[in-house]
């Protein structure tokens, strides 16, 4: 099968992570895939066994199956030949989302709020297709030893008001009051033209570690800095960071936002309904106090989280290809 996905970019973004873990288990498979973007040249933070090649080259060859999840990109997604082409919703409510719906495509939600949501409102069918975790990346540290703090891991990309990092800030911030053992560490990645630093817009009581640029071959250790991971998304199709975390046997507090699939409350995770301080809080407290709790939903989130491998989402994306492929012809 000759597959092509469609990308603005190819740097450090979940969304790109999605096709090129995809892609790999593609071509594993014996499968033929190829990521366009303006560019076109290869990514350099995570291994891609299939080719990359620039938008300029996207009518060169017909291709069984074409996907994009990108908006702004819709106009060079049209320019492709495809025998069958898959918009893949990774996020709610955007102002082309009717738009998209109405076109002449198959769709792809990558989580079952997402598809209900597509098919209740615009009345498409929407292929539930959630992420997914390397977990030759994504692992848990054995024999760790103890921290001397308690130490709370979040995503720090804090300019990003969807992520929710200020929300676990202030959390924190009233937490330290109490117990100053705390410590909070941050992530990210500089990406984009300006190639934003987070770290200046970090403003906090609380004794904090900024990890920059982490390469992949580190974030197994850098997860196994954490007693928590947190995190406070307002939108999200497949929360990444949360699904790696239980991957490392971190136990995870976490909104609903793109952790529906896999986070249960009070069995693989705690699970506040909206990014509210005092909620966040409340959880983080009880597992400062509770260190059976936290190995209780380390164990239970990774569990949990081993039938969410990319592995596991080709497998099925293959099955609902084969299946559009022959009901089309």
């Amino acid at each position: 099968m000759k597959i092509a996905a469609l990308l603005p970019h190819v740097e450090v973004f979940g969304g790109v992570r999605r096709y090129i873990e995809i892609g790999n288990e593609l071509v594993r498979r014996g499968h033929s895939f190829i990521l366009f973007h303006p560019q076109g040249d290869r990514p350099d933070w995570l291994e891609f066994r299939g080719m990359t090649r620039p938008f300029a080259a996207l009518a060169e060859e017909i291709f069984d199956i074409g996907m994009c999840s990108e908006y702004s990109i819709l106009p060079h997604f049209e320019q492709l030949k495809a025998r069958a082409k898959f918009f893949y919703f990774v996020s709610e409510r955007h102002k082309k989302e009717g738009e998209v719906a109405a076109k002449n495509y198959h769709f792809l939600g990558n989580s079952e709020g997402i598809c209900r949501r597509m098919e209740r409102k615009y009345k498409v069918n929407c292929f539930k297709a959630p992420g997914g975790v390397n977990l030759g990346i994504f692992y848990p540290i054995e024999n760790r030893p103890p921290h001397e703090t308690f130490n709370i891991l979040c995503f720090g990309r804090i300019y990003k008001r969807a992520k929710g990092v200020k929300y676990i800030i202030r959390a924190a911030d009233r937490l330290y009051k109490k117990y100053r053992h705390l410590r909070l560490i941050f992530f990210d990645t500089q990406v984009g033209r300006d190639r934003r630093d987070p770290r200046p817009l970090i403003k906090t009581s609380v004794p904090f570690d900024f990890h920059l640029n982490p390469p992949q071959e580190r974030m197994a250790w850098l997860f196994s800095q954490a007693d928590v991971f947190v995190s406070a998304e307002l939108r999200a199709g497949w929360s990444n960071t949360s699904a790696e975390a239980m991957a490392c046997r971190i136990p995870v507090i976490c909104t609903k936002k793109g952790t529906r699939g896999f986070a249960v409350h009070g069995q693989t995770a705690l699970v506040v309904p909206l990014p509210i301080p005092c909620l966040l809080r409340r959880q983080i407290e009880k597992l400062i106090r509770d260190p059976n709790l936290r190995e209780r939903l380390g164990r239970a989130g990774f569990q949990k989280i081993q039938g969410f491998t990319w592995s596991a989402l080709a497998d099925l994306l293959l099955d609902i290809f084969t299946r559009v492929l022959s009901e089309d012809e």
